[in-house]
């Protein structure tokens, strides 16, 4: 069980810093300047928070 919770918080923070990385490239593009905006980053943000609970909880599943 302990194997599952460290697989699945890695996967995670794997799948974040996947979304956060590509988000940064894609703003230093100018073709993705609207990016560069608060909104954006509101959304990217929340886009975050959403998958870092879907995260827990898909953990969680996994571990039962």
């Amino acid at each position: 069980m302990l194997i599952t919770l460290i697989t699945g918080m890695l996967l995670t923070a794997l799948a974040l810093g996947a979304l956060w990385g590509g988000f940064i490239l894609l703003r230093q593009s100018p073709r993705f300047e609207h990016f560069n905006s608060r909104h954006a980053n509101k959304r990217m943000l929340q886009l975050s928070l959403l998958l870092y609970f879907i995260g827990i909880a898909l953990t969680i599943f996994w571990m039962a």
